[in-house]
């Protein structure tokens, strides 16, 4: 499974272990509200929390290893980049020293000319 379709995943369940409010017709700040005005069980709380923490944790992880992931690429692409540049230097060198020569013997069969 690709990275972003896991962290969507796991945000869907950290999104329906957090609203424990029943379906209905209710809007998102409405549910916000009802959830502060009622109490939650305590036998409830820890094994939610426990969800929740463990969920936390998981989205962490993934999040470091996409970073991890990027930062690798990142290298990857520099790597990539200095090497492209780099051939490129030496092949506008090796037209240079070619212009050069050329130039030089231009200049010589121009001498020859003039003589």
């Amino acid at each position: 499974m690709n990275i972003e379709a896991e962290i969507r995943e796991l945000k869907l369940r950290m999104a329906a272990l957090e609203v424990d409010v029943p379906h209905g017709a209710r809007t998102t700040r409405r549910r916000a509200r009802s959830r502060r005005r009622h109490v939650i069980p305590a036998h409830n709380c820890t094994r939610h929390e426990n969800d929740r923490d463990a969920l936390h944790r998981e989205v962490n992880d993934g999040f470091t290893a996409l970073n991890v992931e990027i930062v690798g690429i990142r290298r990857q692409e520099s790597d990539h980049f200095a090497c492209a540049t780099s051939a490129a230097w030496a092949h506008y060198e090796s037209l240079h020293r070619a212009l050069t020569d050329l130039t030089h013997l231009v200049e010589r069969l121009m001498k020859h000319l003039d003589a």
